[in-house]
């Protein structure tokens, strides 16, 4: 697999980041998008876990960054995956894993969680994280 979809242009995702930051600044009076936007992903999950599926191929290197932000989320990871569909810093990929769930809600249904990583290909990726699917009580 390739993993050629889902892709999106990097000088775009970092006028995202940029612009983002600006706006959190100003908006809110805060200057860290990264650990604010953690924030707003670990609220997410901890009101349902499963959704990590919205963010899908993204999500191996979100749950990292997550996991370096403070926030236990578990072990398992997907390497392939996650190298291909992350950031070149941390607070890219949670844009892009941002950028991907907008679009995810407005084509997929909720708890969808399989993915045509490689166009023109009849194989589908499977977006399972146990960690996720069985969170510990």
């Amino acid at each position: 697999m390739a993993y050629t979809e889902y892709k999106f242009d990097k000088e775009a995702i970092k006028s995202l980041v940029a612009e983002r930051a600006a706006a959190l600044r100003a908006n809110r009076g805060f200057s860290n998008l990264l650990a604010f936007g953690l924030g707003v992903v670990a609220d997410r999950l901890n009101k349902d876990p499963r959704r990590y599926r919205d963010y899908g191929p993204y999500w191996w290197a979100l749950k990292d960054a997550m996991k370096a932000g403070g926030y236990s989320l578990g072990d398992q990871t997907d390497p392939l995956v996650k190298r291909v569909y992350q950031g070149d810093s941390e607070a890219e990929t949670l844009i892009m894993a941002d950028e991907f769930r907008t679009e995810y809600l407005k084509t997929h249904m909720v708890y969808a969680n399989q993915f045509q990583l490689d166009a023109g290909s009849a194989d589908f990726y499977e977006l399972f994280d146990a960690d996720m699917e069985f969170p510990a009580a």
